[in-house]
């Protein structure tokens, strides 16, 4: 039976540095998880993604480093990259922006002007007179409007909602004043028909974190987006004589469309599934279904259905990981140190899938130690007392005990894996369940018996393709011991 297409992708990293853990443990590992969980079941995947370059992060990440932004950009990618590797992300691509794509993100906006989407608008932007220059984005900060927490512009990362710049309170860090300026804006409001019918029929809302974004959004006015601009970094358009750069926050969605060669997909894509914090909620959930709405309507691409999975945070010390802030655990430095299964492993049991999630190295190692490490060496240990017969597993009569536990953790796993109920935190919790069990049965029932022999070695081979989305070389190890099975006992170590 031939599996159907999916997308696979997580949220761009912005370039100025290495991934958090926050990063890392989210959307990252949660969308390489899926990737691997949709090919075990046969689908083919593609799963790609991009640093994202045009952030205004990275220009102020580059003062505060004094250093260029392009360097930066570049040793960035250098360190994501060799984390990507290092915890084996199965990713199909992964690069920079080029100028291939920044004309092809220009084309897609220019397409959607001309189009009608966007409109000509004079609004207050808050400029700094010492630079001679408007502050968006991160270039703005202060208390976020909703909730009162410290956000920059745009949207807030502590309750997900957006605030223009000139919403932000006690935002006087800096002598500013406010002036006019004249940006393309996306009024979602003026599309709220269209907005509201593409969620209904082309995007699912994965968790409930995000449906309550979209509930909480559509029960007011919805407001307008920033599409352009009056600021030098970023991609530049000019349409009517007006001149500014791209929003970086609604370029990540054509960025998307691009990396992913999805404009045309192939007859029959099944979803593009997107892994994000919950910080992007709203762009996701809006300004990405607004645009995905307009170019369906306008011709100009036909984007798949999207599903939208989010992820609270990985917190240190009660505080969002944020490497702006300074508050990191680099993810090559934790890969490094702790290792491949087991990085992988501690990061998805402990991820944060539906609510904020404290982390500490010290609590990691802990967990380590008494959920992977001494299951696995006692497993070992026993299986050196009582070497499993591989060829055990073509008995046509295993003990129904093994069955029936297979059964289950088969079952457990299908639902972490299940794009309804996906969950991380729950298939490594099916992982060590499945080695905890394997251990039980293999210490406590008769095992010179070629019944039980055949149930456990059954129960050992199914770790071949059900632990690959959590640790693919515990798996890759397990499928190797069958490729060549011996006709005699032989030891087995996983």
């Amino acid at each position: 039976m031939t599996g159907a297409l999916y997308g696979s992708t997580f949220s761009p990293p912005t370039p100025n540095g290495d991934f958090h853990l926050g990063h890392f443990a989210g959307p990252v590992l949660s969308s390489d998880v899926c990737a691997r969980a949709l090919r075990r079941r046969g689908h083919e995947v593609r799963f790609a993604c991009s640093t994202d370059d045009n952030q205004t992060y990275v220009v102020t990440t580059a003062r505060r480093l004094d250093t260029d932004p392009r360097a930066l950009i570049a040793h960035a990618f250098e360190q994501t990259s060799a984390s990507l590797a290092l915890a084996d992300i199965s990713v199909t691509g992964y690069t920079m922006t080029d100028a291939a794509y920044d004309e092809f993100v220009r084309g897609f906006f220019t397409d959607l002007w001309r189009a009608g989407a966007f409109d000509l608008r004079t609004v207050e932007l808050p400029y700094d007179t010492a630079a001679g220059a408007y502050l968006t984005e991160a270039f703005m900060t202060g208390r976020c409007p909703h909730c009162l927490a410290h956000a920059r512009a745009g949207v807030c990362e502590a309750c997900g909602l957006y605030n223009l710049p000139a919403q932000l309170l006690d935002n006087a860090e800096r002598a500013v004043e406010y002036r006019p300026a004249r940006i393309w804006m996306l009024d979602l409001e003026r599309h709220r028909d269209a907005i509201t019918e593409e969620l209904r029929t082309h995007h699912r809302a994965g968790r409930q974190s995000l449906a309550r974004i979209i509930d909480k959004t559509l029960a007011a006015p919805l407001p307008s987006i920033p599409v352009t601009y009056p600021i030098e970094w970023g991609i530049p358009v000019e349409w009517d004589g007006v001149a500014g750069t791209i929003n970086a926050w609604p370029e990540i969605f054509v960025g998307h469309l691009y990396w992913l060669g999805l404009t045309n997909p192939a007859p029959g894509m099944a979803e593009l599934v997107q892994f994000i914090g919950i910080d992007n909620g709203f762009y996701n959930a809006f300004v990405y279904t607004a645009l995905a709405a307009l170019a369906r309507r306008a011709g100009i691409a036909d984007p798949p259905p999207r599903r939208t999975i989010t992820n609270n945070y990985l917190q240190l010390g009660g505080r969002k990981f944020s490497t702006s802030k300074g508050d990191v655990i680099w993810a090559r430095r934790f890969l490094a140190d702790v290792g491949r299964d087991r990085a992988r492993f501690v990061l998805a049991l402990k991820a944060p899938d539906f609510q904020h999630a404290e982390f500490t190295v010290e609590s990691a190692l802990d967990t380590l130690a008494e959920r992977f490490d001494t299951p696995l060496r006692r497993l070992a240990e026993a299986f050196a007392a009582v070497p499993p017969r591989l060829d055990a597993r073509d008995h046509p009569d295993p003990e129904q005990w093994w069955l029936a536990a297979l059964a289950a953790s088969t079952a457990r796993f299908d639902e972490a894996y299940d794009l309804d109920t996906f969950s991380t935190k729950a298939a490594a919790e099916a992982f060590a369940l499945h080695i905890e069990v394997l251990l039980l049965g293999y210490t406590t029932r008769d095992m010179n018996r070629i019944e039980e022999q055949a149930g456990a070695v059954r129960f050992l081979h199914a770790l071949a393709t059900l632990a690959d989305p959590i640790v693919p070389d515990i798996a890759a190890t397990v499928a190797s011991l069958f490729e060549s099975r011996p006709a005699v006992s032989a030891p087995v170590a996983v």
